[in-house]
This record gives C-alpha cells, sequence and structure tokens, in this order.
C-alpha cells in the first residue's frame, strides 16, 4: 500500500473509537515515530478525537477529522485498522530544507573544551598576581635600597672581567625574559584563536576568518591590521608584547655597583701617647725633615697636619686601607709661631764689618758679620729683661747680604699653644690626617688627661718651647751643644734655600720681606713635629680609644629610573592582562573545541566535511596561490556551529541555526536564546510539538498548531473502493 501512495501523499489517518482512551496531547519523542516512507515524505496527522455526539470537529484545528470519512469508521481499543472502503489522502507542502543538517555532539558531560594554557584562569591569574607582586616588590626594594645604602657585594663580582659579573646580573634579565616569554605565549594563542572566535560569532568574511593568520605578522605592526579588522582584544595583547620587551633592557639596568661610603661597625684601639711633658732636655734634631717638607713639599708625618698635632693612636691593619678614613675624638696641641718682621739697625764697623740689631719688647738681639761670604744667615735666641729661660725666649731668624749692596733683614718668632679636645679624620692609605676640627678647649675634665698637668702646670706653665734652646747645665756636654748649634743653622738654612729658589730670587727677597713668610712656614713645621716627641708621652697603662671608621665600599643597589619604569610597565601589563583575559573569555564562551586548533588534522575535521571544504576542493592545490583560493571563497560568509563546531557557509544548510548570542543577548535576552550558547530558534525547531518550523526568534517548547492538510481529491469524489482498509494508519 505505501508504495502505491502519490507524490507528496501521507498514508490515511485512523479515527479512534469514542470509547476508547484518547492519546497524549503531547508529542512523542522523534525516535519513536514510525520509521516509513511515508513518515519521511511528509508528516502523517494523527491523534483526533471526536467532538461529543460524533460531531465534526471544525477545521483547521489538531481534532479536525479527514474529510468524506465516515464517523462510524474508527479504530477499534487495541489499535486495530478501520475496515473501509474509502480511504481519503491527505498532502503537505513539500519542504525546502530540513532543520538539521549535522546531528548535534552529543556532550556526555566528561569531555571539556579545549582551551589553551596561558587562557586558562590558573594560568594568567598567577600570572597577574606575579606581575602585581613583582612590582610592588621592586619599589618596596629601591626604599630599602636608598634606606640601607645598598647591599654589600663580592669586589670580584664588581669586576666586569670576572665571571661572577654575570651571575649577579643575569638573574634579573633571566626573569624578565621568562616574563615575556609569558605573554608572547598569551598573546600567540589568542592571535591563534581568533578567527575561530570570529567564525563563531558568526557572518565572518574569509578575510577575518578562514584566510586570517596573525600570528606571522610582525608584533611591531600587527595591531594596526588588527584594528582595522575590529578586532581590539588582537590589537591590545599585540601592544602589550612590544611593551613586555622593554622588561629584559630595563631589568639589566635595575642593578647598579657604586662606590659607596661606608661605616664600618665602631672599633677600639688603644692610644700611643696622651699629653704629657717629655722631661729629656735633648731634642731631636728634626729641622732637617721640617726643611724638607718645606723645600720638596713632603707631606707631614701621622697625627701631625698644619697647626695641629694630635694624639696619636694604634693603626687598624685588618680592614681595607684604600678610602678608608677613621673618625676619632681625641685631644691635640694647635701652635702659633707668632712670627713678624722687624726693622734691622746696621752699623758699619770695618771694611766688610757690620754690627746688626734688633728689639722686640722687652727683648732684644745684637749680632755681627764680616764678609766671609756674599750671603750670611743664622738663628738665635733673644735676650729679654727680666731674664727667662733662653729655651722660653723669642727667636729671631736674620739674613745679611753683601750683593749688591749690604742689606739686612730679620723675623722675630715667639711660639705658643693651645689644647683642644678635637674630632679628626685620618686617612688610612696616606697615613696623614686630613681634618681636624675643634670641639672644645682641653681641660682637666677631659678624657686622656692624666699627664698633662706638667703641660698645663709647671714646670710649662703653658708656655712653648722655642726649641732651638735647652735648659742645659754645667758642665755642658758637647754633643748636646753640638746639636744645638746645628739646630740654629739648619733652621735658617732651610728658609734661605727657599729664598733663593723664589721666583724673586735671593736679592729681591730681602727687598719684599719674603723671608717673614718663608720663616713662619719652616718654623712651624719644626714646632709640630718636635711637639710629637716632647708634648705627648707613653701612657702608663692601655687606654682605648673609640674610633669610627668609613670606608669607599662597592655595594649594589638599585637605579631609581630603571625601577619606575619597570615597575610601571609591569602593572600596566598586569591591568590590561586582566581585561584582555575578561573579555576574551567572553568572547569564545560559545567556542566549544574539543581539540587544538593548528594542525591540518584539526583543520579538517572542522571543515573537511562542509560545503566550504567541497568549495576549497576545487582549488588545485599545486598550481594554485592564495588569490585563487580568496577568489573561491569570494564574498561569502561563514560562521561555526556551536553544537558541531563545524564551519557552516551561507547558502548551506542550517547556517541561519548555527547561531551564537552575543555578549550582552546572553546575559539579558535569556528568554529567546538557549543557555549553553545554542539559539532558541534552533531549539525550538528541535522540540515544537506540531508539525510547524522552528524559527528564528521562537522559544523552547512553543506549540504551534497544524497546518490544514490539502486533499488531492476535490470533494465529492468517490473514495476508491480497491484500497484496502487494512491500509489505513
Amino acid at each position: 500500500m505505501a508504495s502505491s501512495l502519490p507524490p507528496g501523499a501521507a498514508m490515511p489517518a485512523a479515527f479512534p473509537h469514542p470509547s476508547s482512551n484518547p492519546p497524549s496531547p503531547g508529542r512523542p519523542p522523534l525516535d519513536h515515530q514510525p520509521n516509513s516512507q511515508a513518515s519521511q515524505a511528509s508528516t502523517a496527522f494523527q491523534s483526533v478525537q471526536s467532538y461529543p455526539n460524533d460531531a465534526d470537529s471544525p477545521p483547521g484545528t489538531p481534532r479536525q477529522k479527514l474529510l468524506g470519512v465516515p464517523s462510524d469508521h474508527s479504530l477499534s481499543r487495541d489499535n486495530s485498522r478501520a475496515e473501509s472502503p474509502h480511504v481519503q489522502y491527505a498532502t503537505y507542502p513539500e519542504e525546502k530544507k530540513t532543520w538539521m543538517t549535522t546531528p548535534p555532539v552529543k556532550d556526555d558531560g566528561e569531555l571539556k573544551p579545549w582551551v589553551p594554557y596561558p587562557l586558562r584562569p590558573w594560568f594568567w591569574i598567577t600570572f597577574v598576581i606575579v606581575l602585581v607582586a613583582a612590582a610592588i616588590g621592586l619599589e618596596v626594594a629601591l626604599h630599602f635600597s636608598k634606606k640601607n645604602n645598598g647591599w654589600k657585594t663580592n669586589s670580584s663580582i664588581t669586576t666586569d672581567s670576572n665571571v661572577l659579573h654575570y651571575v649577579y646580573t643575569l638573574p634579573p634579565v633571566a626573569v624578565a625574559a621568562i616574563v615575556t616569554a609569558m605573554w608572547t605565549w598569551t598573546d600567540f594563542e589568542i592571535k591563534k584563536m581568533q578567527p575561530y572566535v570570529d567564525l563563531v560569532h558568526g557572518d565572518s568574511p574569509p578575510h577575518r576568518s578562514l584566510l586570517l593568520d596573525y600570528t606571522r605578522s610582525n608584533n611591531f605592526f600587527v595591531w594596526t591590521r588588527a584594528t582595522r579588522n575590529k578586532h581590539y582584544l588582537v590589537a591590545l595583547a599585540s601592544l602589550m608584547v612590544v611593551l613586555s620587551l622593554a622588561f629584559q633592557p630595563l631589568a639589566a639596568a635595575l642593578l647598579d655597583v657604586r662606590s659607596t661610603w661606608w661605616e664600618l661597625p665602631p672599633m677600639d684601639l688603644a692610644n700611643l701617647k696622651h699629653l704629657g711633658l717629655n722631661q729629656n732636655q735633648e731634642f731631636s734634631d728634626l729641622t732637617g725633615y721640617a726643611s724638607a717638607s718645606v723645600l720638596y713639599d713632603i707631606p707631614s708625618p701621622p697625627f701631625v697636619m698644619n697647626q695641629y698635632t694630635v694624639a696619636p693612636f694604634q693603626i687598624p691593619t685588618d680592614i681595607q686601607v684604600n678610602g678608608t678614613v677613621l673618625y676619632a675624638n681625641t685631644t691635640a696641641m694647635k701652635f702659633d709661631p707668632g712670627c713678624q718682621p722687624l726693622k734691622v739697625n746696621m752699623t758699619q764697623t770695618g771694611v766688610g764689618e757690620w754690627l746688626n740689631s734688633i728689639s722686640f719688647g722687652s727683648c732684644s738681639l745684637t749680632w755681627q758679620v764680616e764678609r766671609e761670604a756674599d750671603f750670611l744667615f743664622g738663628t738665635n735666641a733673644t735676650v729679654c729683661n727680666p731674664q727667662q729661660p733662653p729655651q722660653f725666649s723669642p727667636i729671631a731668624f736674620w739674613f745679611f747680604n753683601y750683593v749688591p749692596t749690604a742689606q739686612a733683614s730679620a723675623t722675630i718668632c715667639q711660639p705658643t699653644f693651645e689644647l683642644f679636645d678635637v674630632n679628626i679624620q685620618f686617612d688610612l692609605a696616606s697615613q696623614n690626617v686630613t681634618s681636624v676640627r675643634e670641639i672644645r678647649p682641653f681641660t682637666s675634665s677631659s678624657n686622656f688627661s692624666s699627664a698633662a698637668g706638667n703641660i698645663t702646670g709647671e714646670p710649662l706653665n703653658g708656655r712653648a718651647y722655642n726649641g732651638i734652646e735647652f735648659n742645659l747645665t754645667e758642665p755642658v756636654d758637647p754633643f748636646v751643644a753640638a746639636r744645638r748649634q746645628a739646630l740654629q743653622i739648619q733652621m735658617a738654612a732651610s728658609v734661605f734655600q727657599q729664598a733663593r729658589e723664589s721666583p724673586a730670587g735671593l736679592s729681591a727677597s730681602f727687598d719684599q720681606n719674603v723671608f717673614v713668610g718663608l720663616s713662619t712656614k719652616v718654623y712651624l713645621n719644626y714646632l709640630t713635629l718636635m711637639a710629637s716627641t716632647v708634648y705627648f708621652v707613653s701612657p702608663p697603662s692601655t687606654e682605648l680609644n673609640t674610633v669610627q671608621a668609613r670606608t669607599v665600599m662597592d655595594r649594589v643597589f638599585l637605579s631609581d629610573t630603571a625601577v619606575h619604569l619597570l615597575a610601571t610597565a609591569m602593572l600596566l601589563l598586569a591591568f590590561f592582562s586582566i581585561i584582555i583575559q575578561f573579555f576574551h573569555r567572553q568572547d569564545r564562551r560559545s567556542l566549544k573545541l574539543r581539540h587544538e586548533p593548528g594542525t591540518i588534522a584539526s583543520a579538517v575535521s572542522i571543515g573537511g566535511q562542509t560545503e566550504m571544504g567541497a568549495l576549497l576542493a576545487r582549488v588545485d592545490a599545486g598550481k594554485s596561490d592564495d588569490k585563487e583560493i580568496v577568489k573561491v571563497l569570494g564574498e561569502k560568509r561563514f560562521r561555526i556551529d556551536p553544537q558541531t563546531m563545524k564551519i557552516v557557509m551561507e547558502g548551506e544548510d542550517g547556517y541561519e541555526f548555527a547561531r551564537s548570542p552575543g555578549f550582552r543577548r546572553s546575559v539579558f535576552n535569556i528568554g529567546g536564546r538557549g543557555g549553553d550558547g545554542v539559539s532558541g530558534s534552533r531549539l525550538s525547531r528541535r522540540f515544537s510539538a506540531w508539525g510547524g518550523r522552528g524559527g528564528a526568534g521562537e522559544s523552547e517548547g512553543e506549540n504551534r498548531l497544524p497546518k490544514s492538510p490539502k486533499s488531492p481529491l476535490n470533494p465529492g469524489t468517490p473514495r476508491n473502493p480497491e484500497r484496502s482498509p487494512g491500509n489505513v494508519v
């Protein structure tokens, strides 16, 4: 019977007996529909029940009877076919398109969509946390770098030729390279997925999907192309790659080794001498050293500087010498030679003989010269009234010249000293005092004053030795007398030697009073040198002096500029990374890839068995270029079916149903869309209860009334008595 049906006709409908149970008004499951040629050709109109009193149902309703069928021909309770000699056939318009081209992928609840590692929450959240923590850590480290004046480092590390130099400079660069690589990986995955994201949004032209490959473009220029395609997340991610390229040079500039003035822990050092009078009557002959220091600019010995002679202390040997300065509070003597010029009274007593005299307060000096040489000089103590010990008397430097005429010059010097508590700076490399700062005058309550009484009191009473006269007793030791004479001659000889080597010359020195300045300089050097042996003595027991040492040390600092720039760049990358990841997650929410894209196998699985694949199959890969592919694809539009993850081409069956919700529509228009990204129109078509087609905009489960059946027989046409009632459905 089925083989004799006319085209477009359905099997005749059978009517149940009024007493039989009516069928369920709902639609039976799809997999329980009859698998027959009639069901494949058109939909059989089933399940109607009689109105009361066997009245005909209104036409165009679900309970409409087939025209021309008597009401007493109904189905029995056991659903047996009605015995009717006449059969009426119903026809429906032929469907032009099927509602689904490819069966949906069954979601068994175990498989998860494939997402690249850099786009997974655990990855990018960790990445952002690391960036923010690193930026904050850099700023905190910079604060402590300034507060602690850098960090100690090995001296070998600071040498560019040493391997350790590269060991400590490479870690920041390596960390920056890892951060850059992580974001470059993220950017690559975003670019690789962009064609699929565009396809799943729907209506994607070839140049934004099938022909798109951002991964092969230069990162410095790809963002402009992405902007033109309105792929703003790709453009922003590419700009962040360019920003991350600055991480490595900035990291290389983070650490800066500087020679820093560093304070070492305090040290307790023993005093070698303290203030006290040396009762030895013999002064050491220091005039030669004083003369040499003036003539040849020889630096002063340790603990002597200009007018000051400082109490010496032990010099440490277990610390770095170069660049190390010791700071100590100690005692010092400050000398003033008290030199000034005097007019010489010259009286010629004979040929080449002159009697010279000077007067200074209650003191005077007379000396006579004979022309044994053109230039004569000497140093003598003056005679004072009332009489005072010669070792405390003022001294006179006198000079006499016969060329071109007889000339005489005299300088009187009356030395004095003061005692001070001082703070000194002692350079360990040069072994010299470089600075003396007076704190207060020295008193009996000052530190290290136990032996200073014989200087401030008897026998000195604060007076200074002149250094060229001794308190000698008879008989005079001839060796001591010879030393005294040598001191007097050598002192004046030093001044004479300097005057002769001065720019003015020896003769002009008499006219310009050059001898005053030279005498002052030589005599002051002599007094300070003599003081270290005359006015300082060794302590009877160990005296400790707390000394603070500071040295020039290589220390590692953080560069302010590099830290601020790198921290800012990291925070910018972290901020825009959050934005990119959040919006990209929304963009790809309907993309349910089951495997990693990018391989040939993946491409074939997505688009190989589609009309797009058939379209591209026309291109001869061995003889055609990219232009041929572009020409074949033309102006067509493409999208990915979010259920099957197959590429569907515009005009292909199912294209209009492969829709994915936009961001706002998926959130605010849930009633018209499927919750999992499948459009409401598709669900309406799948679960429509009766013969109507689900279309775009239909809600899920919407009941649509069936269309009125079309009969191939005109009304009044006699029914075919030859058709068997057994064929009625």
